[in-house]
């Protein structure tokens, strides 16, 4: 059963909102429960499914937009200004079917209608900017980008087959000069603190730090101190480094797949070997993984 109705109000500070059926009922929602649009007041919706929230208040559990129901106009008073363009980065990243956690859901969405949280990411050198990786020239197929640093490097998800299947995924960096893939933290929760830590020694204003700490304590990340971010963590599942890494006529000899495949994927990512990614494509395809479009 459904129910359709109004957005009446929406509170960035806590990314929730209010929307008010036809029979005058009230229902709470948030960021996450939007299906595939970005919320605003006046917008006609259809609540899907709802639960008891915070003391007894009813909360939706899904919420998309009535089809053909028109995105609200800017406020009166600007006469000829145009309505700023939604921010649709949360809808973006469940688009892409990444499995993200409920944090990062929650981050996505805040961010999407609190125009003050937005700006503090991007302060903090956190541009969001859902995609994948190949749109930036990266040929590491398994990076779906959260990010941008504003240096052209990239903040994502490694989300290799081996990966996918569970949660956490490992958030990784992306160095767009040499192409390296580093992991810098096991799940969103310590990547976030690692942010802020990381935020301060690169002369970023201490209120915004603040600030956007409390913000995304909010959204659900540990009000814990972190580790600022340093080389990254030597890990088994990235493709090895250039320290370690061997000819490609060795990795096409190996006869473990495991260490064949991140060896194929390695010269084939950051050396741009048109050998090497024909046979790793080539793997992908006996194995039936199915490479992120």
């Amino acid at each position: 059963m459904s129910d359709i109705g109004t957005i009446t109000e929406l509170e960035p500070e806590d990314g929730l909102g209010w929307i008010e059926l036809g029979n005058g009922d009230r229902i709470r929602f948030g960021g996450t429960a939007c299906k595939g649009f970005v919320p605003a007041i006046g917008m006609t919706v259809e609540v899907h499914g709802t639960r008891p929230g915070f003391r007894g208040t009813v909360k939706a559990t899904e919420v998309t937009q009535v089809k053909g129901a028109a995105v609200p106009k800017a406020k009166a008073g600007a006469p000829g200004a145009a309505a700023p363009a939604p921010r649709t980065n949360l809808h973006t990243l469940q688009s892409a079917e990444v499995r993200a956690d409920d944090l990062l859901l929650g981050l996505l969405g805040r961010a999407d209608v609190d125009d003050t949280l937005h700006q503090d990411l991007e302060t903090l050198h956190f541009e969001v900017q859902p995609q994948r990786a190949v749109g930036l020239g990266c040929d590491n197929p398994w990076i779906y980008v959260v990010a941008m640093d504003g240096g052209g490097n990239a903040y994502g998800l490694y989300t290799h087959p081996l990966l996918a299947g569970h949660l956490p995924l490992p958030w990784v960096f992306w160095d767009h000069e040499d192409e390296t893939v580093k992991c810098l933290a096991a799940d969103t929760p310590t990547f976030l603190q690692g942010m802020l830590a990381t935020a301060g020694p690169s002369g970023v204003n201490p209120a915004v730090i603040q600030r956007a700490h409390g913000t995304l304590v909010k959204v659900g990340m540990p009000d814990a101190q972190g580790q600022a971010f340093a080389d990254g963590e030597a890990v088994t599942w990235l493709p090895p480094g250039d320290d370690v890494l061997r000819p490609l006529d060795q990795y096409l000899a190996e006869t473990d797949g495991a260490e064949m495949e991140r060896g194929l994927l390695a010269h084939a990512s950051r050396r741009h070997d048109a050998q090497a990614k024909k046979a790793l494509y080539s793997l992908y395809e006996t194995w039936q993984w199915t490479v992120p479009s």
